[in-house]
């Protein structure tokens, strides 16, 4: 079995090898509820985050030129 991070064996992202990090202080309950919603994914913690940073990065061009109220 290799050494890597589960989520550098998995799919990693369409957008590049995932080689960078991002340590992001979360409340507990922040952090419990992430959980939750990863295992329901069927992702882990790390993947989910990533999915969800992602889309909103990815998306937030679009989401600008359509006047998102959550993006101004």
């Amino acid at each position: 079995m290799s050494d890597l991070p589960i989520e550098s064996r998995n799919n990693g992202s369409q957008y590049g090898k995932c080689t960078e990090r991002c340590d992001i202080p979360l409340a507990e309950d922040t952090n419990e509820k992430l959980i939750t919603l990863a295992r329901l994914a069927g992702l882990s913690k790390a993947e989910y985050a990533r999915l969800i940073i992602e889309r909103h990065i990815y998306g937030a061009a679009d989401q600008i030129q359509r006047r998102d109220p959550l993006l101004g």
